[in-house]
């Protein structure tokens, strides 16, 4: 009976000190994670956004900002649909232009243009991506019609994908 007891406080104390993952907070994405390295076995980044898929109005103001731990830039770009599989993902075909159009330095990974607008003003179409600095903090205006669906990629680390859907 009191192993029981024991057992019951132990499980209870845990879930206690357990940390609450909060969902994402409206209309703020987030850049989170870092790398872990083990000397000649394996390097493993676990840079992501805070959530795969957000949703927001139509005309609202997004606020991105990156609060990973590898001092990084991040951009968020649209694309015209995620990519399937691990393949796909590392061979990312937009990533290279995306980065282009913002005159990426790939030494100092710093941007010579932050808002890059494919269509009209706003965040509406692939091909826009906005550079966010590291531990930095930006925003942008969603433009898409309610009931659009925006798939968007970080250029620089093809494995942070996402999807906005406009509301």
């Amino acid at each position: 009976m009191i192993r029981r007891i024991s057992a019951v406080a132990a499980l209870a104390s845990l879930a206690v000190a357990a940390p609450a993952f909060a969902a994402p907070k409206a209309n703020t994405i987030t850049a989170i994670g870092g790398m872990k390295v083990k000397a000649n076995a394996y390097v493993q980044d676990d840079q992501r956004w805070d959530a795969n898929k957000y949703s927001v109005k139509s005309g609202a103001t997004v606020t991105l900002r990156d609060k990973s731990t590898m001092g990084q830039p991040h951009s968020l770009s649209l694309i015209k649909k995620l990519p399937k599989g691990d393949q796909a993902i590392m061979e990312c075909k937009e990533c290279g232009p995306l980065m282009e159009a913002h005159g990426a330095d790939p030494e100092s990974m710093e941007a010579k243009t932050e808002l890059v607008e494919a269509g009209g003003e706003g965040f509406d179409t692939a091909g826009d991506s906005i550079w966010l600095p590291a531990k930095g903090k930006v925003t942008f205006e969603v433009t898409a019609k309610a009931g659009t669906k925006l798939a968007f990629v970080c250029a620089i680390h093809p494995w942070m994908l996402g999807e906005i859907t406009v509301k």
